[in-house]
């Protein structure tokens, strides 16, 4: 015998009945459908109900996962954008690749679940650095993924040559600069006297130094590498003379007794500049070079990961990370 079928209408009737806890006898008496029948139509409706309902769960969950993959990935760029810099001249360099691994141990995004860590109630969360790495590590490799087509992530390759380059010359120029003023100091032993007698610091030689470098860098920043380097003597309301470098009178806690002795302080580091530009023409070349290549692979991701650019291309691509 070919199985009866229920129309659409039937069905309704049916799981309206059922629903009002209608028993099944009292279910084909009202619609004429056998109770076998009712009750297997129902039961499949049942089934296809519940498919639908887990279909539509799966699909919200989706949508929150990925809502929170698009900002974990966000926030990621965010952070790489930010921690791309150009380096100052330091008496203890670190090399590119410490600066990017400084910024993986950082817990970047922050929240709870944005890890797929345990946490707690959407507070802020305390992974250990090693985490953080792995992590951010796989976070970083699911933004490359999305974004091959549109960021040229080879920038990041020349920004940590450049910077590295730049730390190394710096640090060549930073021992020229010691050994120039204290040959300087040497050469002129009542100078050297005065400045340290008239100097509340012990530390005077490399704080020079310090400056020196700093108005040599304020010029290469600049783009004006033959430029003539700044310091000058700021006398204070109780009688004492700070020495300040560059455009931006940086301190760098050179502080003497006395206007004039700040004064020959300042054209002593001022002359020890200029002879280290004079005579290190070929590295202020490289300096500049290199400066350039960062600042340009600085503005080409401050520009593509921006998040009103970014957000989009995450939309329209998939990688491993993307919830089915």
């Amino acid at each position: 015998m070919r199985r009866r079928d229920v129309s659409p209408e039937e069905l309704a009737r049916i799981i309206r009945l059922r629903q009002s806890d209608t028993s099944w006898l009292q279910i084909q008496r009202d619609t004429g459908v056998s109770r076998r029948i009712a009750k297997r139509a129902f039961e499949e409706w049942g089934r296809s109900q519940a498919r639908e309902e887990l279909k539509a769960a799966r699909e919200h969950v989706a949508a929150e996962e990925f809502r929170n993959h698009l900002h974990c990935l966000i926030k990621l760029a965010l952070s790489l954008v930010n921690a791309l810099y150009i380096p100052q001249p330091s008496r203890h360099p670190i090399p590119a690749k410490e600066v990017m691994l400084n910024l993986w141990q950082q817990n970047i995004v922050g929240e709870y679940g944005a890890y797929g860590l345990p946490g707690g109630d959407g507070r802020m969360v305390t992974y250990p650095p090693e985490t953080c790495l792995r992590q951010n590590l796989i976070l970083f490799k699911s933004l490359r993924a999305h974004t091959h087509e549109k960021v040229a992530w080879q920038a990041l390759d020349k920004w940590e040559d450049a910077w590295d380059i730049c730390t190394k010359v710096l640090n060549k120029l930073q021992e020229e600069a010691s050994k120039t003023l204290l040959n300087t100091l040497n050469q002129r032993r009542k100078l050297r006297e005065t400045i340290a007698g008239g100097s509340r610091k012990k530390d005077i030689v490399e704080r020079m130094v310090d400056g020196t470098l700093y108005s040599v860098w304020e010029t290469i920043l600049a783009d004006k590498p033959g430029q003539l380097p700044l310091a000058e003597a700021i006398l204070r309301g109780d009688g004492i003379a700070d020495v300040v470098f560059g455009k931006g009178r940086h301190n760098f806690g050179l502080v003497f007794t006395g206007i004039d002795l700040g004064k020959e302080a300042a054209d002593t580091c001022i002359w020890v500049a200029e002879n280290l530009i004079s005579k290190r023409e070929e590295e202020m070349i490289e300096l500049a070079n290199n400066v350039s290549t960062m600042r340009k692979a600085i503005d080409e991701f401050t520009e593509m990961l921006n998040p009103l650019i970014l957000g989009p291309i995450i939309l329209r691509t998939r990688c491993d990370l993307c919830p089915a």
